[in-house]
């Protein structure tokens, strides 16, 4: 994406691929009008005249057929700038759906000399003109993303503005305290002027650093929403994990066969049972192997447990529990949030206290009927959707939302203490200038070109 040819006029198919009731040709930018003017006809063929707001019923022609053919019949909807999404001229050709249309009016429109938009343009373009910020322009991507109520719950708010205005509203407080402490710099070393309302300076920033780790304790729950939550089902082989994954997925994806070692590769299901994209990811039977494919497909295994957001070991009810399988589970998990699963209970529960013993109070169930899988689902939502999220209206949903709001609380933190501690007023609004400089960052402020490069690069076409 070119940042330099932002006062070209583009075009994009703003709709999914395929076939469709109808499908939405954007234009963006100062020759939006001068095309409609040239392409759109009313039905007695004279030039349409666009209102406002208004859709008007139209034919699309060719100008550069001497016939005027008729490419197909739309609405077309006209919406000048600056009340518009992108605070440009934009026009919306609604034609009919699927490709053949949409690519004959997109045809005519570059044929005037409009350019194709990258991805993500028009948002860009409604970020740079101030018609929302970087955390908006980001949810609105996420919106177009979410799979689960959950997801567009969190994005819509954030598109909404929730976490923007309380950020504006830090940095306006920060602004006041800077303001304090900068006119006590202000006055001569030598007259003795105390530092002004410390106290209640002081109980401010103390309630700013309390709402900013409120607000960092719901990445858990806002990445969930946005990324979704990654499972790894591990174990011995033939345990039933594959068996596991078929019933979750409520599909059989993987091979289930009574010989051991059936599973050489991990195998990755997307559901949405827990309410967020849930990734199940079944894995190779973790054992000591001559085998070379099987030994790749144990550390591969080992690979997906570590990169989980949670490993689901899961056991066999009806045999004991060896040694070597407690070895390798145990290894595993290392470092890894666990629950542990007994499957097969309908044969036995031969190592129930050791499994309890070494891994926590395991979950019962049998993949093969059922039984306990809807409890064993219960339990991961309440996992999936840990943190604070769901108690507030807002939620920070991504790596750098978190990074610049935990700079900015690490600087508040940082002057409360050189306050309290030291005499050294001028480093502590050192620091409260570096927090709002970080809270500018999270909004856009100044944001430069290979950042916005990076985050409207995950826009589709159109958007």
């Amino acid at each position: 994406m070119n940042l330099n040819s932002l006062d070209d006029t583009i075009c994009a198919i703003a709709t999914a691929a395929g076939p469709g009731g109808i499908a939405i040709v954007r234009l963006s930018g100062g020759r939006a009008g001068e095309v409609a003017g040239k392409l759109l006809r009313t039905t007695g063929g004279e030039p349409l005249e666009l209102k406002p707001r208004y859709a008007a019923l139209a034919h699309v022609s060719n100008p550069n057929d001497p016939k005027g053919s008729t490419i197909d019949e739309v609405l077309a909807l006209w919406m000048p700038g600056p009340n518009s999404y992108t605070r440009e001229d934009v026009l919306e050709i609604h034609c009919h759906g699927g490709r053949a249309a949409a690519n004959a009016i997109m045809e005519v429109v570059m044929a005037e000399g409009i350019r194709l938009a990258g991805p993500g343009e028009f948002t860009l373009r409604a970020f740079l003109r101030g018609r929302i910020d970087l955390v908006q322009a980001e949810a609105v991507a996420d919106i177009i993303g979410a799979e689960t109520g959950e997801s567009l719950k969190v994005h819509e708010a954030l598109l909404k503005g929730r976490l923007s205005t309380l950020t504006r509203d830090w940095q306006d407080e920060l602004a006041r305290v800077l303001m304090h402490l900068e006119s006590y710099l202000d006055f001569d070393e030598e007259e003795d002027v105390g530092l002004p309302d410390w106290a209640e300076l002081k109980s401010s920033l103390m309630s700013m650093s309390t709402k900013m780790r409120e607000m960092l304790d719901t990445y858990a729950w806002g990445r969930t929403a946005r990324e979704g939550y990654r499972i790894a089902i591990v174990g011995a082989p033939n345990v039933g994990k594959s068996s596991l994954l078929n019933r979750m997925a409520d599909d059989d994806r993987a091979i289930v066969s009574p010989v051991a070692g059936t599973t050489r590769d991990t195998i990755e299901v997307r559901i949405n049972a827990l309410g967020a994209p849930v990734h199940i990811i079944d894995t190779a039977g973790l054992r000591v192997s001559g085998c070379e494919i099987e030994v790749e497909g144990v550390n591969r295994a080992r690979q997906a447990a570590k990169s989980a957001d949670l490993v689901l070991l899961v056991f066999d009810g009806s045999i004991k529990l060896s040694d070597e399988e407690l070895a390798e589970a145990t290894k595993a998990i290392e470092g890894n949030a666990h629950l542990a699963v007994i499957n097969k209970v309908d044969k036995g529960l031969k190592s129930l206290s050791r499994i309890k013993a070494n891994f926590g109070v395991p979950m019962q169930l049998c993949a093969k009927t059922g039984e306990g899988v809807d409890e064993l689902l219960l339990a991961l939502r309440e996992r999936a959707w840990s943190g604070s999220g769901p108690k507030c209206e807002e939620a920070l949903t991504r790596l750098r939302h978190r990074e610049t709001v935990e700079a900015a609380h690490n600087s508040v933190v940082c002057a409360i203490d050189t306050l309290e501690k030291t005499p050294y007023v001028e480093a502590a609004a050192n620091e409260l200038h570096l927090a709002r400089g970080k809270l500018g960052e999270l909004l856009g402020d100044g944001a430069v070109d290979e950042v916005l490069e990076r985050i409207f690069s995950e826009f589709c076409i159109g958007k």
